[in-house]
């Protein structure tokens, strides 16, 4: 990480990963760098209001700005919906501050899990690649083991909160951690050197995609049409991503690609909440929601 005079939020839970996180970073702090510490609520357990109580606890003693997030998601809310809150809170906070980025405790384990996740859910090749695309994100840790992370805190008597919800394994996380990624640890050199490789060859792909992507809300039908239907996948995706379109999964993509050939003149698609697919004969159009 490069810190100079920049402002940064600091995504912390309360659990062992953000307690280490934050501890170095603020032992290697300059005047010229603030930390906001930013936690955030989701509502799903009873002792959560007991969480936010002790990171602002932390930020106090570590005479940082604190901002609290506070939602109302219930017992059963899923990992995604509460992923989705978590970062829009962040993001909130990161624009009231005009910080410069987001940083987050995300370590190589998570790395692993979510390979692994990912693979269960039948992802293609970009699932095989997390937390490698360049975002408003910084992960510092992501060298760095959880065990190693609690060798941290032990050695230095650092305090954290457990989640409870970690030992349910009805979250399809807790289940991979438990049961699936101890007997992977073997391979998880080689996973990240695969995720390594994939990263490079498709940054690669991206640039040549990117040739192929109108620079405007218009896609002609006929030069889609020339490309194998894996590239048209790729197109899409970078276009939509263009477009501002950026909560963007694998039925997305496709069902924006098979419309690209298939919708006839004068209909619309809905892509998520933001943006319409727009059809005519010869060309498609994104067209911005009112």
């Amino acid at each position: 990480m490069n810190l100079n005079k920049q402002t940064f939020v600091v995504a912390v839970s309360g659990g062992v990963d953000s307690v280490v996180l934050l501890h170095k970073l603020v032992a290697k702090k300059s005047a010229d760098i603030t930390y906001i510490v930013a936690h955030y609520d989701h509502g799903m357990r009873p002792e959560s209001p007991e969480d936010a109580e002790f990171v602002r606890l932390i930020a106090k003693n570590s005479q940082l700005g604190f901002e609290l997030g506070q939602g109302e998601l219930g017992s059963n809310a899923s990992e995604a919906l509460a992923r989705e809150k978590r970062y829009k809170f962040l993001r909130t906070v990161k624009q009231k501050y005009d910080a410069d980025k987001i940083i987050t405790a995300h370590h190589q384990d998570d790395i692993i899990e979510t390979i692994v996740i990912n693979l269960l859910r039948g992802t293609g090749p970009r699932g095989l690649m997390p937390m490698l695309k360049p975002s408003d994100i910084l992960r510092p840790l992501l060298n760095t083991t959880k065990q190693q992370l609690i060798d941290y805190a032990v050695e230095h008597e650092l305090e954290w909160r457990e989640d409870s919800t970690n030992s349910d394994e009805t979250y399809l996380r807790n289940y991979v951690r438990k049961n699936i990624a101890p007997k992977m640890a073997s391979s998880s050199d080689q996973l990240l050197r695969i995720r390594r490789r994939l990263g490079d060859i498709y940054y690669e792909a991206d640039q040549l995609v990117k040739l192929a992507v109108p620079p405007g809300n218009i896609l002609h039908r006929s030069d889609f049409l020339r490309y194998s239907y894996s590239v048209q996948r790729e197109i899409v995706r970078a276009w939509l991503l263009q477009m501002g379109i950026d909560e963007l999964d694998k039925s997305v993509i496709e069902r924006v690609a098979l419309a690209i050939k298939t919708m006839q003149t004068g209909k619309k698609l809905d892509i998520g909440n933001t943006h319409w697919l727009s059809s005519s004969k010869q060309n498609v159009q994104i067209i911005k929601k009112d």
